[in-house]
């Protein structure tokens, strides 16, 4: 099974009207206690990039040592408020809070997919494609500053190939990395949730619609799933996870012609998916042929 979460975010306006949202509705919610503890941190910088970097510094400083001493963790997203309290955050989890931390203290922030840093990953039967995202301080033409997981601050270009995303696609993301978070775990439910959560964020992610239709898939509702696929595959016609999904869900259910259509497309779209050619290889050796599977590995 292939789906694609983001790793792996912006309007003013939206953001500033989710700040007056309760804590507990709304993931980007920055506490009054992070916001105070942020504005006495930078607030003797004299520039914007020296605030930017003084906090930086202060997320990763040992709690020991006054800061938040934040760390790597992937085991699952977190929100603004889960970082304060854990000084724990994947990408998708810093960025957010990066980023709402940087409009509280007035500078302009952008939520951005660092498209250079992506990469494959398998959980258990769920194959991820896990894609970076990372915050970015736009200052023109060329000294836009990027915020990741590090305690100093980059250049854009030279580094990173990125894409600013507005605030209803990162929202949209950040659910969606929870609906499979929630997938993996086995709790269905809540997955489908979380799904629903991205899509109301941002109707038109077809990541959101594709793992709505893997979600659908793992609770044995195929109509819904091949709905939801077929509306990810209008949205992004680029996206190979949902022809993959389609051509699975397809073929599964003895509809082999239609998943033969979908395999063809799926040959055109996912020539850089590892995992395509990997099954592919399998599928080559259980047919005997062994020249083909060793073909589909070297082009994994």
């Amino acid at each position: 099974m292939d789906l694609r979460p983001f790793m792996v975010a912006g309007l003013l306006g939206i953001v500033s009207q989710a700040q007056t949202a309760p804590a507990q509705a709304d993931p980007f919610f920055l506490p009054p206690e992070a916001r105070a503890y942020i504005l006495k941190a930078t607030g003797s910088a004299p520039t914007t990039q020296t605030k930017l970097q003084d906090l930086l510094q202060t997320l990763f400083l040992k709690r020991s040592e006054g800061g938040i001493g934040l760390v790597y963790d992937n085991t699952r997203t977190r929100t603004v408020a889960e970082v304060w309290t854990d000084g724990r955050a994947n990408c998708l989890s810093l960025t957010a809070f990066f980023v709402v931390a940087c409009r509280a203290m007035g500078i302009h922030e952008e939520y951005a997919e660092a498209l250079n840093t992506n990469h494959w990953r398998k959980a258990g039967g769920i194959i991820r494609y896990e894609r970076h995202v990372v915050a970015l301080t736009p200052a023109p033409p060329h000294n836009d500053l990027i915020a990741d997981f590090v305690p100093e601050l980059r250049k854009r270009y030279g580094t990173y190939k990125v894409v600013v995303l507005p605030e209803t696609r990162f929202r949209a993301l950040f659910y969606s990395n929870r609906a499979v978070e929630c997938l993996t775990d086995g709790d269905l439910d809540a997955a489908r949730e979380q799904a629903q959560l991205s899509l109301d964020s941002d109707p038109k992610s077809s990541v959101g619609w594709n793992i709505l239709g893997v979600v659908y898939a793992a609770m044995e509702n195929p109509a819904k799933a091949e709905e939801a696929y077929r509306r990810a595959m209008e949205l992004d016609k680029r996206d190979g996870a949902p022809i993959g999904n389609m051509e699975a869900l397809l073929r599964n259910a003895g509809r082999v012609e239609e998943a033969q259509r979908f395999r063809a497309l799926g040959e055109t779209v996912r020539k850089k998916d590892p995992y395509f050619h990997a099954y592919l290889a399998e599928e080559a050796l259980l047919e005997g042929d062994v020249a083909e599977a060793q073909n589909r590995m070297r082009s994994a």
